[in-house]
């Protein structure tokens, strides 16, 4: 399993621990060339966080996720399903910023001060519900413990640790979610804190999925071992999803498409597929220009 989640319950069933390795998984979606190690990291976390939400979801649920920085074009999204497929990407303005080529720049400069978090949860049944909250802390992982303490009224806690080579490539990515359930008491969440910064190696070392399990069931008091899973990158995108974006072209641009015998290109933002128009698919499609 190359992207796993496990689930485990702790302190006698009052805690919630959720711990994934999606390594692999931000690797394709972050090891590109336009970007840098900020924004590498900054998508990074966001998508390990939708990773770890992806495993407190039931049947239907989705949930999407949005970073808005100070600047309103900036923006980061991920979203997954109860079945841990997930996406993630950057705004085209984000990715075209010139802090995107600049060093030294971190997570809290590049949100500011006016940045907030915004989620929409579809339940199914037609049941939506989306809750904002600021970004006090502008460093992704606290804020959606934040998002959780404070629009959810779940005591959440977050750590995430994702490690780069010396070509500032994503060479590990891990993270471990923590709740407590209803009638547990806030100090047990103290009391994992404290662990988990003693026992830094559960994010650090790069172990199978079998001594990660082991790992977490002795490190917390009864613990109980509930179930692991894969997650994996999931953009969705078709051909047929593009067709939309050849009819913001010009008929002219179009025709001299077709007439030339050239094809058109599309190239999905999310995934990098590519999607090829012949000219007889655009002659067909101008009918209904």
């Amino acid at each position: 399993m190359e992207n796993y989640i496990i689930k485990t319950l702790a302190y006698n069933k009052q805690v919630r621990v959720l711990f994934v390795d999606n390594t692999n998984m931000v690797k394709e979606i972050c090891n590109k060339d336009n970007m840098n190690k900020l924004l590498k990291s900054t998508l990074g976390k966001t998508v390990s966080i939708a990773c770890l939400i992806s495993g407190i979801l039931k049947r239907q649920q989705r949930i999407s996720l949005k970073v808005n920085t100070s600047h309103p074009k900036s923006k980061i999204f991920a979203d997954t399903d109860s079945m841990g497929n997930i996406r993630g990407y950057l705004s085209d303005h984000l990715l075209n910023s010139p802090l995107n080529g600049k060093r030294h720049v971190t997570i809290e400069q590049l949100i500011g001060n006016k940045g907030y978090i915004q989620v929409i949860k579809d339940l199914g049944m037609n049941s939506i519900f989306t809750g904002i909250t600021d970004m006090p802390y502008g460093n992704i992982e606290n804020d959606f413990s934040h998002y959780f303490n404070q629009s959810e009224q779940t005591p959440t806690y977050i750590k995430l640790n994702i490690i780069f080579d010396k070509n500032n490539d994503i060479i590990l990515s891990r993270g471990i979610f923590v709740q407590l359930l209803p009638g547990a008491s806030i100090h047990l969440m103290d009391q994992v804190k404290q662990i988990i910064s003693e026992n830094q190696f559960v994010l650090t070392n790069a172990e199978s999925i079998e001594i990660v399990k082991e790992r977490l069931l002795h490190l917390f008091e009864d613990s109980m071992f509930m179930e692991s899973g894969a997650v994996q990158f999931l953009c969705g995108c078709s051909k047929e999803m593009f067709y939309g974006m050849l009819f913001s072209l010009s008929k002219e641009d179009l025709l001299d498409s077709v007439q030339k015998s050239n094809q058109i290109e599309t190239v999905c933002n999310i995934c990098g597929g590519k999607y090829y128009f012949s000219p007889l698919e655009i002659r067909n499609m101008l009918k209904s220009y």
